[in-house]
């Protein structure tokens, strides 16, 4: 791969970066018009729904989509090389990309594991505040339902009050869940070389656009799932 071909790469994979970004700010912006509609989407399918975290897909997918890479070389490690050589059969594939996981460095491993440690401290302080915020409006409006003694009147206002204070809270979670999503994107793409870089964000988009394959979410629709 020459110089000018790791130029154009560094741009593509800088521009997929910005469109993940531009897509988590339009979300940020719908949500102070309705944010229920996001977190409780009619337009995701079945295939989607069971991925999906505070309104949009878990942030554990990139790390698990990240560590998915390593898996897979160090299965090929333990195959003697087998899947190298296979890669190079393909003249067509540049060297640098057929070995762009090969041998991660320290540094990297590293940094993975600073990434999945800030989500499992993140991940539940954000479902924290959102359970709390549904708590605190029920306890609010079962002490205004006492107050007023069930006059509809005298509930009206309380209530819209209540409500309006748990939909704020509920919208600042959501744009913090997204700014989550927003900052372990970036610092994956950031501890990445531009060839890593380039293969995970072309997995990534695979995978999100693998879930609107019709012919895929007809199988997993008729695949009869057996009771626990």
């Amino acid at each position: 791969m020459t110089p000018s071909s790791s130029s154009l790469l560094s741009t593509q994979v800088e521009m997929l970066h910005h469109h993940f970004e531009a897509y988590y700010e339009a979300l940020d912006l719908a949500a102070s018009d309705d944010v229920v509609q996001l977190l409780f989407p009619d337009w995701r399918n079945s295939l989607e729904k069971p991925f999906l975290w505070l309104g949009d897909f878990h942030p554990y997918l990139f790390t698990n989509l990240l560590r998915s890479f390593l898996d897979d070389d160090d299965e090929d490690e333990e195959q003697g090389g087998f899947e190298i050589g296979r890669n190079f059969e393909n003249l067509d594939t540049p060297w640098q990309i057929a070995m762009a996981w090969k041998n991660p460095s320290k540094a990297l491993m590293i940094r993975i594991d600073q990434i999945e440690c800030g989500l499992r401290l993140m991940v539940p302080a954000l479902v924290t505040r959102a359970r709390n915020a549904q708590a605190e409006f029920i306890d609010r409006v079962a002490v205004d339902w006492t107050t007023c003694e069930g006059s509809k009147d005298g509930l009206k206002a309380p209530i819209g009050e209540a409500m309006m204070h748990e939909m704020d809270e509920i919208v600042s979670v959501f744009v913090d869940a997204n700014r989550l999503r927003r900052s372990v994107l970036a610092e994956i793409i950031g501890a990445l070389n531009v060839y890593q870089a380039a293969l995970f964000l072309e997995g990534l988009a695979q995978f999100l656009v693998g879930f609107r394959d019709s012919d895929f979410l007809c199988q997993f629709e008729r695949c009869k799932m057996p009771p626990n």
